[in-house]
Order: structure tokens, then C-alpha cells, then sequence
């Protein structure tokens, strides 16, 4: 998918917009699919690609002192 990032606006914070992940492996993915992207900030508004969502099965259960 692609999207406008806005001059100013971090990698990260849009990485996670638009997929409600924040994780290395979405930023991995970001910098593979925009190789013209540096940096952590956007210093101009650009058009770039974002990775699709990562399924995890990584559900943790709560740990409990009683039961």
C-alpha cells in the first residue's frame, strides 16, 4: 500500500498509523520497500510503500499469583 508521509513525521509513528504494529521487523520491512528513505524523520513530503501487516501468534496470558 502506498501513502503519503508528511515532512516532519517519523518512520515509526507512521509505520504504526497505518498498521497498529511498532516492532523491528515492520521498520525492516519499510526501509527494504523505500530504499530512498534515510534517516528516522521525513525531511520532505514523499510517496512510499508500507509492508503489510505481520500475523503474530504471540498472545501472552496474564500471569496470576492465585487461582
Amino acid at each position: 500500500m502506498q501513502t503519503e508521509a508528511r515532512k516532519g513525521e517519523l518512520i515509526t509513528d507512521l509505520i504504526f498509523k497505518h498498521t497498529g504494529q511498532d516492532n523491528d521487523a515492520q521498520e525492516a520491512a519499510f526501509y527494504r520497500l523505500n530504499p530512498h528513505v534515510r534517516g528516522e524523520v521525513f525531511t520532505e513530503t514523499t510517496i512510499v510503500t508500507l509492508p503489510a501487516v505481520i500475523q503474530t501468534n504471540n498472545q501472552r496470558q496474564p500471569t496470576r499469583s492465585w487461582d
